[in-house]
This record gives C-alpha cells, structure tokens and sequence, in this order.
C-alpha cells in the first residue's frame, strides 16, 4: 500500500521498474484514488471556488476560463458559482471556503464590504479579479482602469469632441477609476464637466439605450459617449438608431471589454481591450501561490490594455 502510494504521489524516490509495474496493475484493475479520502488526509480539497457575478457577461466568462485553464494544469478544479450581486447568497457560498469545502476563493466582483473581505483574506487563500473593491485588503488583478479611461477621454477630445458623455456605474470600483481618468483629461483639455454628461448604467445594453435617450434629449447632447462596458455601448448605438442618429458620425462612441459582439455591431465599436484569459490566468496563478505557500507576500498585479480605434469613432478619424 506505501509503495502504490508513493506511486500515485509521484514520488521521486520509487525505482522506475517499480512505477511501471503499479502503473501497470492499476490501469488492469481499473483503480481510481478515493478523492474524499485524500483531501481528508492531505487537508486539501483541490477545488477553487469561482465567484461570479452573472454567467451572461461575456468579459468574466473569459476570465473564468483563463482561470479554468491555469487551475487545471497545477491540478485543480474549478467549482463555479453565480451570486446574482447578492450579498447575502455570496456569503453562504464563502461558507464552503470557511468549511474546507475549497482550498481558494476567487472573486470577480463582491458586493461584501471591504471589511469582509479583508476579513476573509486574512484566514483564507482570496484573490480579487477585475471587479476591486475599494478599501479591501486582498491581492487584486486587474487593468490600470483610471488610466485607461484618461486615454480614451483625451483621444476623444483630442479629435475634436468637446461634449463628452461617461455612462458608469457610481457604486463600483473600476467606474468610479475611471471617472477619475475621465475628470483629470477633460480638465487636462480645458473641457468644463457637465454634470448632465455623466449618465449611470449597469453595463447591460438596456441601460446603454436609457442613458443614450436621456443624453441625446439634452438641449446640448454629446459628441461623444464614453460607455463602460461594450454591452452599454451596443445600447447606445441601437437607441441612436431608433432616434434617428447615426453612431460614429454625428456622435463618436467608445466602449470597454472589447467582447466578441464589439466587432460585428454596425459600426463596428472602438473600445479598450483588456486580456479575459491573462487576467484570469494571472489570479488563478496568483490564488494558487497563496494556497501553496502562505507564508509568501503577495503582490498586486497589473495586466496591460490597448485602445482599438473601429468605424464607431470615424468621425474623429475624419478630422
């Protein structure tokens, strides 16, 4: 029984004659390893628990298998779960990070407060992905989101838009970043902010159509929008459409994620590219250093971005 369990945990000190002799005997038997058993004597359940928000997000779906990927190749498994922004049903899913039921938690949004979740870090393997909660003291991966918004705010002031709208969502961390790279150009470029430019949304295209309605109603509507998201985006094109507008000529729009749909939308939509599979890949990797070694600091982690200029901001392009 020790020597076909040396041979099951690849240990180096068995003979090779002998490994291929219990290999042998296993595959003819058919034996499979009792999972429950080993956790037990191991303390290790070789799961990750996935926290996401929704399973209709295109971004977090890619983050989910970039994570999916890098667990699987260090040997563990992912356990998926979808919290609906509850915060009562997140905590109950924490509950099988506190009852050993998981070795990690990643996390692509909470709606936790920060205390929680430092909380939580402190006793437990967490990682954050994307979705940062201010004030919370867990390692994060993530873009620089302030900075990006600052570049695209700028392009579009740069090409001669001076009535540029932001639609975000004002409770959550990445938005309010990048309202404050949205602030800090237009003051840069000496554009005054309009209160009345600044628009919420909830990074779903029903929100990109009312905010686009309540903007282009305005006395003095945009020439530009800045969307948070791709989804919103797509709610803005359709609505200027229906309003009689047309997207990318008498309004330049921008969008966040670049998601599949960013390229096939008429026109087709500029927007910021963020790696899904990198980031997911880096927390992943990040969540699994704190498992296997606890007692290592560990770093936050910034993942690069690029800005793809399509049809959906020609009007810039023609000037």
């Amino acid at each position: 029984m020790a020597t076909v369990s040396r041979v099951l945990n690849d240990d180096p000190a068995v003979a090779g004659d002998t490994r291929e002799n219990v290999l042998r005997v296993i595959a003819q038997v058919g034996y499979a390893p009792n999972a429950l058993g080993r956790s037990l004597r191991k303390n290790s359940t070789r799961r990750i628990l996935l926290l996401l928000p929704s399973i209709s997000h295109e971004f977090l779906s890619g983050v989910a298998r970039g994570a999916e990927r890098a667990a699987f190749r260090r040997g563990y498994q992912i356990v998926c779960s979808v919290t609906h922004s509850n915060p009562d049903l997140e905590r109950e899913y924490v509950k099988m990070l506190i009852q050993r039921s998981v070795d990690g938690i990643l996390f692509t949004s909470s709606c936790l407060p920060a205390s929680e979740l430092s909380d939580i870090s402190a006793h437990y393997p967490a990682v954050m992905c994307s979705g940062r909660v201010e004030g919370a003291k867990l390692p994060y991966v993530g873009i620089d989101d302030e900075q990006a918004a600052y570049e695209v705010t700028r392009y579009l002031a740069m090409g001669g838009c001076r009535r540029i709208a932001i639609i975000v969502h004002p409770e959550d961390y990445p938005s309010r970043q990048r309202l404050k790279g949205y602030h800090r150009a237009l003051e840069e470029q000496g554009i005054p902010d309009c209160p009345e430019y600044r628009v919420r949304g909830d990074y779903t295209i029903t929100s990109g159509a009312h905010a686009c309605k309540r903007l282009f109603s305005l006395p003095q509507p945009p020439d530009a929008v800045f969307a948070g998201s791709d989804l919103m985006a797509a709610g803005v094109i359709r609505r200027m459409y229906e309003m009689g507008l047309r997207p990318g000529e008498d309004a330049a729009v921008f969008g966040f994620d670049n998601i599949d749909m960013a390229r096939v939308l008429t026109p087709s939509l500029s927007t910021v590219s963020q790696s899904k599979l990198q980031m997911g890949r880096k927390a992943m990797e990040l969540l699994l250093e704190r498992i296997e070694n606890p007692g290592r600091r560990q770093q936050n982690i910034s993942i690069g971005y690029k800005l793809i200029f399509r049809e959906s901001t020609r009007r810039i392009h023609n000037n």
